[in-house]
């Protein structure tokens, strides 16, 4: 098969032996995959894949399964989107069969391999981690960003309402239209105005160190910090007397280095709750754009500009999408 890796800061598409099915496991025919700031990270050499996962790139697909092996309930031909430690960017891609979801009725390959990364972090970290509940109000920094984008539909589909932080006016009217009550521009002056609209329950977080000193700030009494990336550095100096007069919890939290049991009962929660929201047109797939697989390079240049609002996928397999 061929499949997508990053080499020495760029990404080649080249043949790669196809992976093994195995009990528990489901191939899949990828007609699509999500693009993520891991692999910008992990083309550049900074983000390896956790040990023992596929060197190709991608954390999300959807497609055919084309293979099923002993002890699965899916069937060949069923049309699923998974969530990945890696392997995504490729002809075919084998996954635990738990961690594979089905494509939400009138939904697109195309749309549904931006799915499956976004909600489930912005689950995992806004419900499952710090256990966010309706009425209490959120700050989502990067709000245009995929996970952001995720994140603003869940906080309105189940009564929470959110700010964001983003780099525009444009990506600000882009957030609104999604959900979000409001919210600020980058910059120290223009971040403080978050004030105006806090204290804060959760902040969720992926810029992490220059941001430090702000969420201290913008949380209420028990709020909850979930920093989930480091866009902004890796260190920063807390007020600890803040943090614990507050008591607030700072949660350091990934995803795709959690074991399969963790997923896959993170996947059946998304199933449970978040999935049948998506037939019901109270949440949707944020797809700015989509690129060929031979294009890669362009798809990847695209969102390191940090100007794409949603989701970028690249195209495996044209005739499946």
């Amino acid at each position: 098969m061929k499949a997508l890796q990053g080499v020495e800061g760029r990404v080649v598409w080249a043949q790669q032996p196809a992976p093994v099915c195995d009990v528990g496991e489901i191939r899949i025919r990828v007609g699509a995959a999500g693009l993520n700031r891991a692999d910008l990270l992990q083309r550049a050499g900074l983000y390896p894949p956790p040990p023992g996962v596929s060197p190709v790139l991608g954390l999300e697909c959807a497609g055919i399964v084309s293979e099923v092996g002993a002890g699965c309930d899916w069937q060949i031909g069923d049309r699923v989107c998974a969530l990945l430690a890696g392997g995504g960017m490729a002809e075919e891609v084998v996954v635990d069969a738990r961690h594979a979801l089905p494509v939400p009725e009138g939904m697109t390959l195309q749309e549904a391999a931006a799915l499956p990364e976004v909600f489930a972090t912005a689950w995992l970290n806004l419900f499952q981690l710090a256990g966010l509940r309706p009425g209490e109000k959120v700050l989502l920094h990067a709000g245009a960003s995929g996970v952001g984008s995720a994140a603003i539909q869940l906080c309105r589909a189940f009564g929470s309402p959110c700010w964001v932080s983003v780099g525009s006016p444009q990506r600000l009217a882009y957030c609104q239209s999604l959900g979000a009550q409001g919210g600020a521009l980058r910059g120290d002056e223009q971040l403080q105005a978050l004030g105006d609209f806090g204290p804060f329950d959760v902040i969720l977080d992926p810029v992490g160190g220059n941001y430090a000193a702000l969420n201290l700030e913008l949380l209420a009494q028990d709020g909850r910090w979930l920093n989930i990336g480091l866009m902004g550095g890796r260190k920063a100096e807390l007020d600890f007397a803040l943090l614990l007069g507050k008591r607030i919890q700072l949660i350091g939290s990934t995803l795709r280095s959690r074991d399969e049991q963790f997923k896959a009962a993170l996947l059946h929660d998304l199933q449970q709750f978040v999935w049948p929201l998506f037939a019901e047109g109270r949440l949707k797939p944020n797809l700015q754009g989509s690129f060929p697989v031979e294009e890669a390079e362009a798809a990847f240049a695209e969102l390191a500009s940090n100007q794409v609002n949603g989701k970028l996928v690249l195209v495996i397999d044209s005739t499946l999408v």
